[in-house]
């Protein structure tokens, strides 16, 4: 395979991870512009995550004899229509619904692209092949919030979605003309693909994946208006700081991947969660620590930054963790831990958007967000202590 084939995978992957978060950051224009409340805009988030986890698997349990070229193809034609669709709908259901194609889309294409890499190249280039593309899904998860307040201001935030679904067709076209046709995969049932559960340490340890990605996103989808209405943060700095707090996650999930190799993913594991759930208990605290707002506005940003750099240690030392648990099983373990960790977000979204509206107020969602991390950490311990009374099965 040459280098052009594996940056038109690697663009693809970027774009479906872009059209995930870009939202995140312009909740309160959506909000305004569709006459919805904060919390029904952040359901595009769920709604998003939510056909990611469940349709992705389905999709891909039902195409896996299917060539590889075909399926890329058609994963980004339905997230094209999808995306160009979303940019002349504005209707809150078809918004809804849309958002959940554009989920199962990009996990199919995600999941598609990764099983198609061992196939298309050799063994010693497969690692810095995949690191690769999962590291367009973290920049464009690192860039979706700021780019996305950028479009909504410097243009709309509909037009975004013109933008996708034009660059999902161009890869396309390039997926088409240049790769080579791959064959499917031998098929395997769901009943295999559950069964990995009936081991207690890979079962806690998923729990601890999805309540994890749960406490993120209940506080992560509605981060802006907290920024702005509970730390006062000005609306013409959002986009900066976004980027700021995003780059800096990104250098901590480098950071963390290589802290897991060296001290074992169950060590980091902890101390980002204890981390995490310190730095939840001090946000809230951290606005009122002083009397003049920008001492709260400083002190409650820099308590959110300390959280976003724990959670991001955490995550490739999760994905270590399974890789390590159950190394006989590593692909069909990451795949659900895929999905449950997109559940995840979908279920810390709604959480949030009922508490915004419970409460009207997002003053009090780091407090929730605590609650997940705190039942996140517990299963993690269940789940070391389970690995290492619980040998692995023949």
């Amino acid at each position: 395979m040459n280098r052009t084939v594996l940056y038109m995978l690697t663009l693809g992957t970027f774009l479906t991870g872009f059209a995930e978060l870009a939202v995140v950051g312009i909740l309160p224009i959506i909000s305004r512009d569709a006459g919805i409340s904060i919390a029904q805009a952040g359901q595009l988030v769920a709604a998003f995550s939510l056909g990611f986890a469940v349709g992705t698997p389905v999709f891909v349990s039902l195409t896996q004899r299917m060539s590889r070229r075909r399926l890329l193809a058609g994963a980004l034609l339905v997230f094209a229509a999808g995306s160009l669709l979303s940019y002349t709908s504005d209707a809150y259901a078809a918004m809804l619904a849309l958002r959940a194609v554009l989920g199962a889309s990009a996990g199919v294409y995600l999941t598609t692209a990764l099983g198609a890499l061992p196939k298309l190249l050799p063994a010693d280039r497969l690692g810095r092949a995949m690191s690769t593309v999962m590291m367009a899904f973290g920049a464009a998860s690192v860039l979706g919030a700021p780019a996305g307040i950028a479009l909504a201001e410097g243009w709309s935030w509909q037009g975004m979605y013109l933008l996708l679904g034009a660059g999902a067709l161009l890869v396309m076209l390039a997926v088409l003309r240049l790769m080579p046709e791959t064959e499917g995969d031998a098929p395997v049932g769901f009943g295999r693909q559950f069964a990995v559960l009936g081991r207690p340490a890979l079962a806690a340890g998923l729990l601890m994946s999805l309540l994890f990605s749960s406490g993120i996103a209940l506080l992560n989808t509605y981060f802006v208006p907290f920024l702005q209405d509970v730390l006062g943060l000005r609306t013409s700095y959002t986009g900066l700081t976004m980027l700021l707090l995003g780059l800096a996650g990104t250098l901590a999930t480098r950071f963390g991947g290589g802290a897991a190799d060296k001290r074992g993913p169950s060590a980091v594991i902890v101390r980002s969660l204890t981390a995490m759930a310190v730095a939840l208990a001090l946000m809230p605290l951290a606005t009122y620590a002083f009397s003049s707002a920008a001492g709260g506005l400083v002190s409650g940003i820099a308590v959110s930054a300390a959280w976003m750099l724990a959670y991001s240690v955490a995550i490739p030392a999760i994905q270590t963790y399974f890789v390590r648990i159950a190394p006989e099983s590593a692909n069909i373990v990451l795949g659900l831990n895929t999905s449950l960790l997109h559940l995840g977000v979908a279920i810390g979204s709604l959480t949030g958007g009922l508490l915004a509206d419970a409460s009207s107020t997002v003053r009090y969602h780091p407090w929730a967000a605590l609650a997940f991390g705190l039942l996140s950490l517990s299963a993690g311990l269940v789940s070391f202590a389970k690995g290492v009374r619980t040998p692995a099965p023949d």
